[in-house]
């Protein structure tokens, strides 16, 4: 009897170390699966031959603004247009104060090139990307821009572009996409399926919180 139950119990462990072990193999693999799926729905392409306005979204001025820098000087666009995220930054020697993020994006466009006079700064109201698409609705509309391109991160693109078209329902604008392509994108894949995941959690929050726009 003794021997029997030892057989039992050791029976019983084996089974559960396999079946733990399958249940880890298949999260493991689901999640390998789960990385070119994200990338792919996430990420956005649409370009457009030319437009009045590419919309910069705020961050990662490092590598979106070369890339509105450059589109504007291959013709694609009349304006390049900041979204401003309300962040106060470090201190400008040649103005004596501390500037705000977009007036440093501003800076930045001078320096590659970018004539003021094309450059605009949006108003600033609240910190997100359905914000900054709301402020710029609002620059559209009192302007009459009929066409722009969203300049931003590549998997960024698909929140971006939901939220414009949310804004934007009902109103002659043809949005575009431009993505910038980041270094999450980059990533192995290890590191890359945690922003991949963080952004689809942003994106389906996205989608029940402002629905009713």
């Amino acid at each position: 009897m003794y021997i029997h139950n030892n057989l039992s119990v050791s029976s019983a462990i084996q089974k559960t170390t396999i079946a733990i072990f399958l249940i880890i193999v298949i999260i493991w693999g689901l999640t390998w699966l789960s990385v070119p799926v994200l990338e792919d729905f996430l990420v956005v392409d649409r370009p457009l031959q030319h437009a009045d306005a590419l919309v910069v979204m705020a961050g990662e001025v490092s590598i979106r603004l070369p890339a509105a820098a450059r589109l504007f000087k291959e013709g694609k666009a009349d304006k390049i247009l900041l979204t401003n995220d309300g962040v106060f930054s470090a201190w400008s020697e040649k103005k004596q104060r501390n500037l705000y993020q977009v007036e440093w994006a501003e800076d930045e466009l001078l320096k590659m090139q970018v004539p003021g006079k094309a450059i605009v700064k949006l108003s600033y109201s609240s910190s997100g990307t359905i914000h900054d698409a709301l402020n710029t609705r609002k620059y559209l509309l009192d302007n009459g821009v009929k066409s722009i391109i969203i300049v931003t991160s590549d998997y960024h693109t698909r929140r971006s572009l939901w939220s414009f078209e949310k804004v934007l329902r009902g109103h002659p604008v043809t949005i575009g996409v431009f993505p910038v392509k980041s270094r999450i994108i980059s990533l192995p894949y290890y590191k890359k399926i945690k922003y991949l995941s963080q952004e689809m959690i942003k994106f389906v929050y996205y989608k029940c919180r402002y629905s009713s726009i």
